[in-house]
């Protein structure tokens, strides 16, 4: 699978995580992303290296990340 094709299906797991937990979502947003709050405006980066297959398929399995 190429990386435009697995963060695409991660962008769909997310909408599955959505519909089913609002807790999973968040844990897995915050797990494949680096939010920092800086006077009150928040800055997102995505970590590349979380958006792989593996992450993917305990999403979509609506498995929580790992601490």
């Amino acid at each position: 699978m190429s990386q435009i094709e697995l963060n695409t299906a991660i962008e769909n797991a997310f909408q599955v995580l959505a519909a089913k937990s609002w807790d999973l979502f968040d844990a897995w947003y915050e797990r494949l992303h680096n939010v920092q709050v800086i006077d009150n405006i928040e800055y997102i980066t995505e970590i590349e290296a979380e958006h792989n297959e593996t992450n993917l398929n305990l999403m979509l399995a609506c498995v929580a990340p790992a601490a």
